[in-house]
């Protein structure tokens, strides 16, 4: 029987990142740049750890949606490195639905919930497309003399704008600018002296800021988008990661173990404050009568996913496990945390202290080293 392998075994010649609207599976299958290489060894030495006969169902999910198949993969490793022994999509007493795996430990054992989190609804997914499309487009100017800081990308409507139009219209008027006049220029004033150019149509405005190449990288073929609008969040996601527990909380009626939830949100860096929120519920100043002693706290308001004392919810989940991980980020700002249910019907006893670098075995300085 053939061994089923994650990636190709070919000759990869792609260089350079990916493009935006890339298809991650298929850029990592083709890339040759070594970092990539890396994670893609990463993973394919995960993958050899998961049972035979679901490899090939893995590997469907890989190709169709790369990142919640890689959160199972994740999940798959990062448990047996705990110690448990994992069984995927187990049998569940009263009903037909099948968590993602039963994970087994010294005579005990656990039902756990893989979720990846989509924080963008399908509006926001579809502007994303679209803008990447573009993005793509854009870097396709010839930028033998200028880079482009990008200041602004409006849409006017839902339609995608003309990619041949825009490289037409700025490559035209690039051309007519001279590197040398803003090298020193920019040397000395900064962005905001450097020449403005806008396009705008009934679809679309761009405005951007042309950045002239140092003499040694001009007339090389590169990316013309050098530097993008920078990008702010106000607010927490604590609701969002609230709501996304509840849809898997009940799903198995009343299970006879442990059930646990693996949520993944994509972020820089994991808000231990937000998740806490998300669980606990929102802070709040508690204070006695007694006007002698006040004793004001700072306590949780209870009204999270755990609910309170008074009033527990979905005490059939046993603990929750919140992480940002994904393929790049897993020996810097990758952080996870486990939360026990006060209420839980099934208590577990699980403590997750580690960094997920030292359970994984991640090399500090992946994923540019070479195993």
């Amino acid at each position: 029987m053939k061994k089923i392998l994650l990636f190709d075994e070919k000759e990869r010649i792609l260089e350079g990142p990916a493009d935006y609207n890339a298809d991650i599976y298929t850029y990592y299958n083709d890339s040759a740049r070594l970092d990539v290489g890396n994670v893609r060894s990463r993973l394919e030495s995960w993958f050899s750890q998961y049972p035979e006969e679901e490899k090939e169902e893995l590997k469907s999910r890989f190709k169709a949606t790369f990142d919640p198949a890689f959160y199972e993969l994740y999940i798959f490793v990062l448990f047996s490195q705990l110690g448990y022994t994992l069984e995927i999509h187990p049998e569940v007493p009263g009903t037909t639905k099948r968590p993602d795996y039963m994970a087994r430990k010294n005579g005990a054992f656990i039902y756990i919930e893989v979720k990846y989190m989509t924080m963008r609804s399908q509006t926001e997914q579809s502007l994303e497309r679209r803008k990447n499309v573009l993005l793509d487009a854009i870097n396709k100017v010839n930028a033998s003399n200028f880079l482009l800081k990008l200041e602004e990308v409006t849409f006017k409507d839902n339609s995608q704008p003309s990619g041949k139009l825009i490289i037409r219209y700025f490559n035209q008027v690039m051309s007519s600018y001279d590197p040398d006049n803003y090298a020193e220029l920019l040397m000395e004033q900064g962005f905001q002296a450097m020449p403005m150019i806008e396009y705008e149509d009934e679809k679309v405005k761009i405005r951007t800021r042309l950045i002239p190449q140092s003499p040694i990288n001009r007339g090389t073929n590169s990316r013309s988008i050098g530097m993008h609008p920078s990008v702010t969040q106000i607010g927490n996601d604590s609701e969002d990661i609230r709501a996304a527990l509840e849809t898997k909380a009940t799903r198995y009626g009343n299970l006879n173990a442990p059930y646990i939830i693996c949520l993944n949100k994509q972020s820089v860096s994991l808000d231990i404050i937000e998740v806490q929120e998300a669980l606990y519920g929102s802070f709040q100043v508690s204070w006695s009568e007694n006007p002698s002693n006040h004793d004001e706290k700072l306590e949780f308001a209870g009204n999270g996913f755990f609910g309170s004392k008074h009033n527990p919810k979905f005490t059939r989940v046993s603990g929750v496990y919140i992480t940002n991980a994904n393929t790049a980020n897993l020996s810097t700002t990758a952080g996870h945390a486990f939360r026990h249910n006060p209420f839980a019907q099934y208590p577990i006893d699980l403590l997750m202290v580690q960094p997920i670098k030292e359970i994984l075995n991640i090399p500090e300085n992946y994923p540019d080293i070479t195993w």
